[in-house]
């Protein structure tokens, strides 16, 4: 018996419940798992560190205005404790 690709009965490996048959098909399933996987991480990335994040931003707007001469000492301690 003569097969014409790779795999069970020539189908380079796509065997059932792959999108695309052929390599092809490797490829694509391949970039949409992958690609599904990234957004995961960066979403929960978005939920556990957007604290840190949003925090630090205020707290360097916190030190611009300081730096500026827009608050007073006292300020800039009170709300640096505020913000922390």
């Amino acid at each position: 018996m003569m097969h014409n690709g790779f795999g069970q009965y020539g189908n380079w490996l796509c065997g059932p419940g792959a999108f695309f048959p052929g390599p092809l098909g490797w490829i694509i399933t391949i970039l949409f798992w992958g690609l599904l996987i990234y957004l995961a991480v960066k979403l929960f990335q978005a939920f556990f560190s957007s604290g840190v994040s949003g925090s630090t931003a205020r707290l360097n707007t916190l030190k611009e205005r300081y730096a500026r001469g827009e608050i007073s000492e006292e300020e800039y301690h009170r709300m640096k404790t505020e913000l922390m």
